[in-house]
């Protein structure tokens, strides 16, 4: 029962990072200052499997207790979960106190063969900006009231920010835009 419940967390951030994340009118709610969005149309660019991506760790990026502790106090996977050579998940639920508590589940998800050109359009569309002047790709997913922003990496691997399991795609875009923010900085350069 135990490692059920340890896997349901990297199992929905697998789940929602390869959905995206929507809203019922193109764009972004609330975005940060230095985030611009427009519509993506672009078609998948073709992708280095040995770029930046697969030498990063997504568990080292975010410390729970100190970066998402004004949502609560969090559980977590203690290492990544390597989804083939190209892909490492970490991921952290939410501890709810009460049954009637939101849920909410932030993962990072190192896609070493995807670029950001690449994020798929869950129903949302695809708003591509800048976070911290590097490429980004937001992708809300209205259905699932989740959301899914990618960072680039370098040309050819990304890193998403996955929310999930909130009552709202708006606000999971909000905290997955202040995941963003917090992470870019430690990742390497673009």
């Amino acid at each position: 029962m135990t490692r059920s419940v340890l896997l349901l967390p990297v199992l929905a951030a697998v789940a929602f990072a390869a959905s995206g994340c929507t809203n019922e009118e193109p764009g972004i709610a609330d975005p940060q200052p230095e985030y611009s969005t427009s519509l993506s149309t672009s078609p998948p660019s073709s992708t280095d499997t040995n770029g930046t991506g697969s030498s990063l760790e997504p568990c080292s990026l975010l410390d729970p207790a100190e970066d998402l502790s004004e949502y609560g106090r969090f559980t977590s996977k203690p290492d990544s979960n390597d989804e083939g050579a190209s892909e490492k998940i970490c991921s952290w639920q939410k501890q709810r106190d009460d049954a009637l508590d939101e849920s909410l589940v932030v993962g990072l998800v190192v896609r070493g063969a995807q670029s950001v050109e690449t994020v798929n359009d869950v129903g949302g569309g695809v708003n591509k900006g800048e976070v911290n002047g590097r490429a980004a790709a937001e992708a809300p997913n209205p259905q699932f009231h989740d959301c899914t922003l990618a960072m680039e990496l370098d040309a050819g691997s990304r890193i998403d920010v996955v929310v999930s399991g909130m009552d709202d795609v708006n606000a999971a875009c909000d905290v997955a835009r202040e995941v963003a923010y917090l992470v870019e900085p430690r990742l390497p350069e673009a």
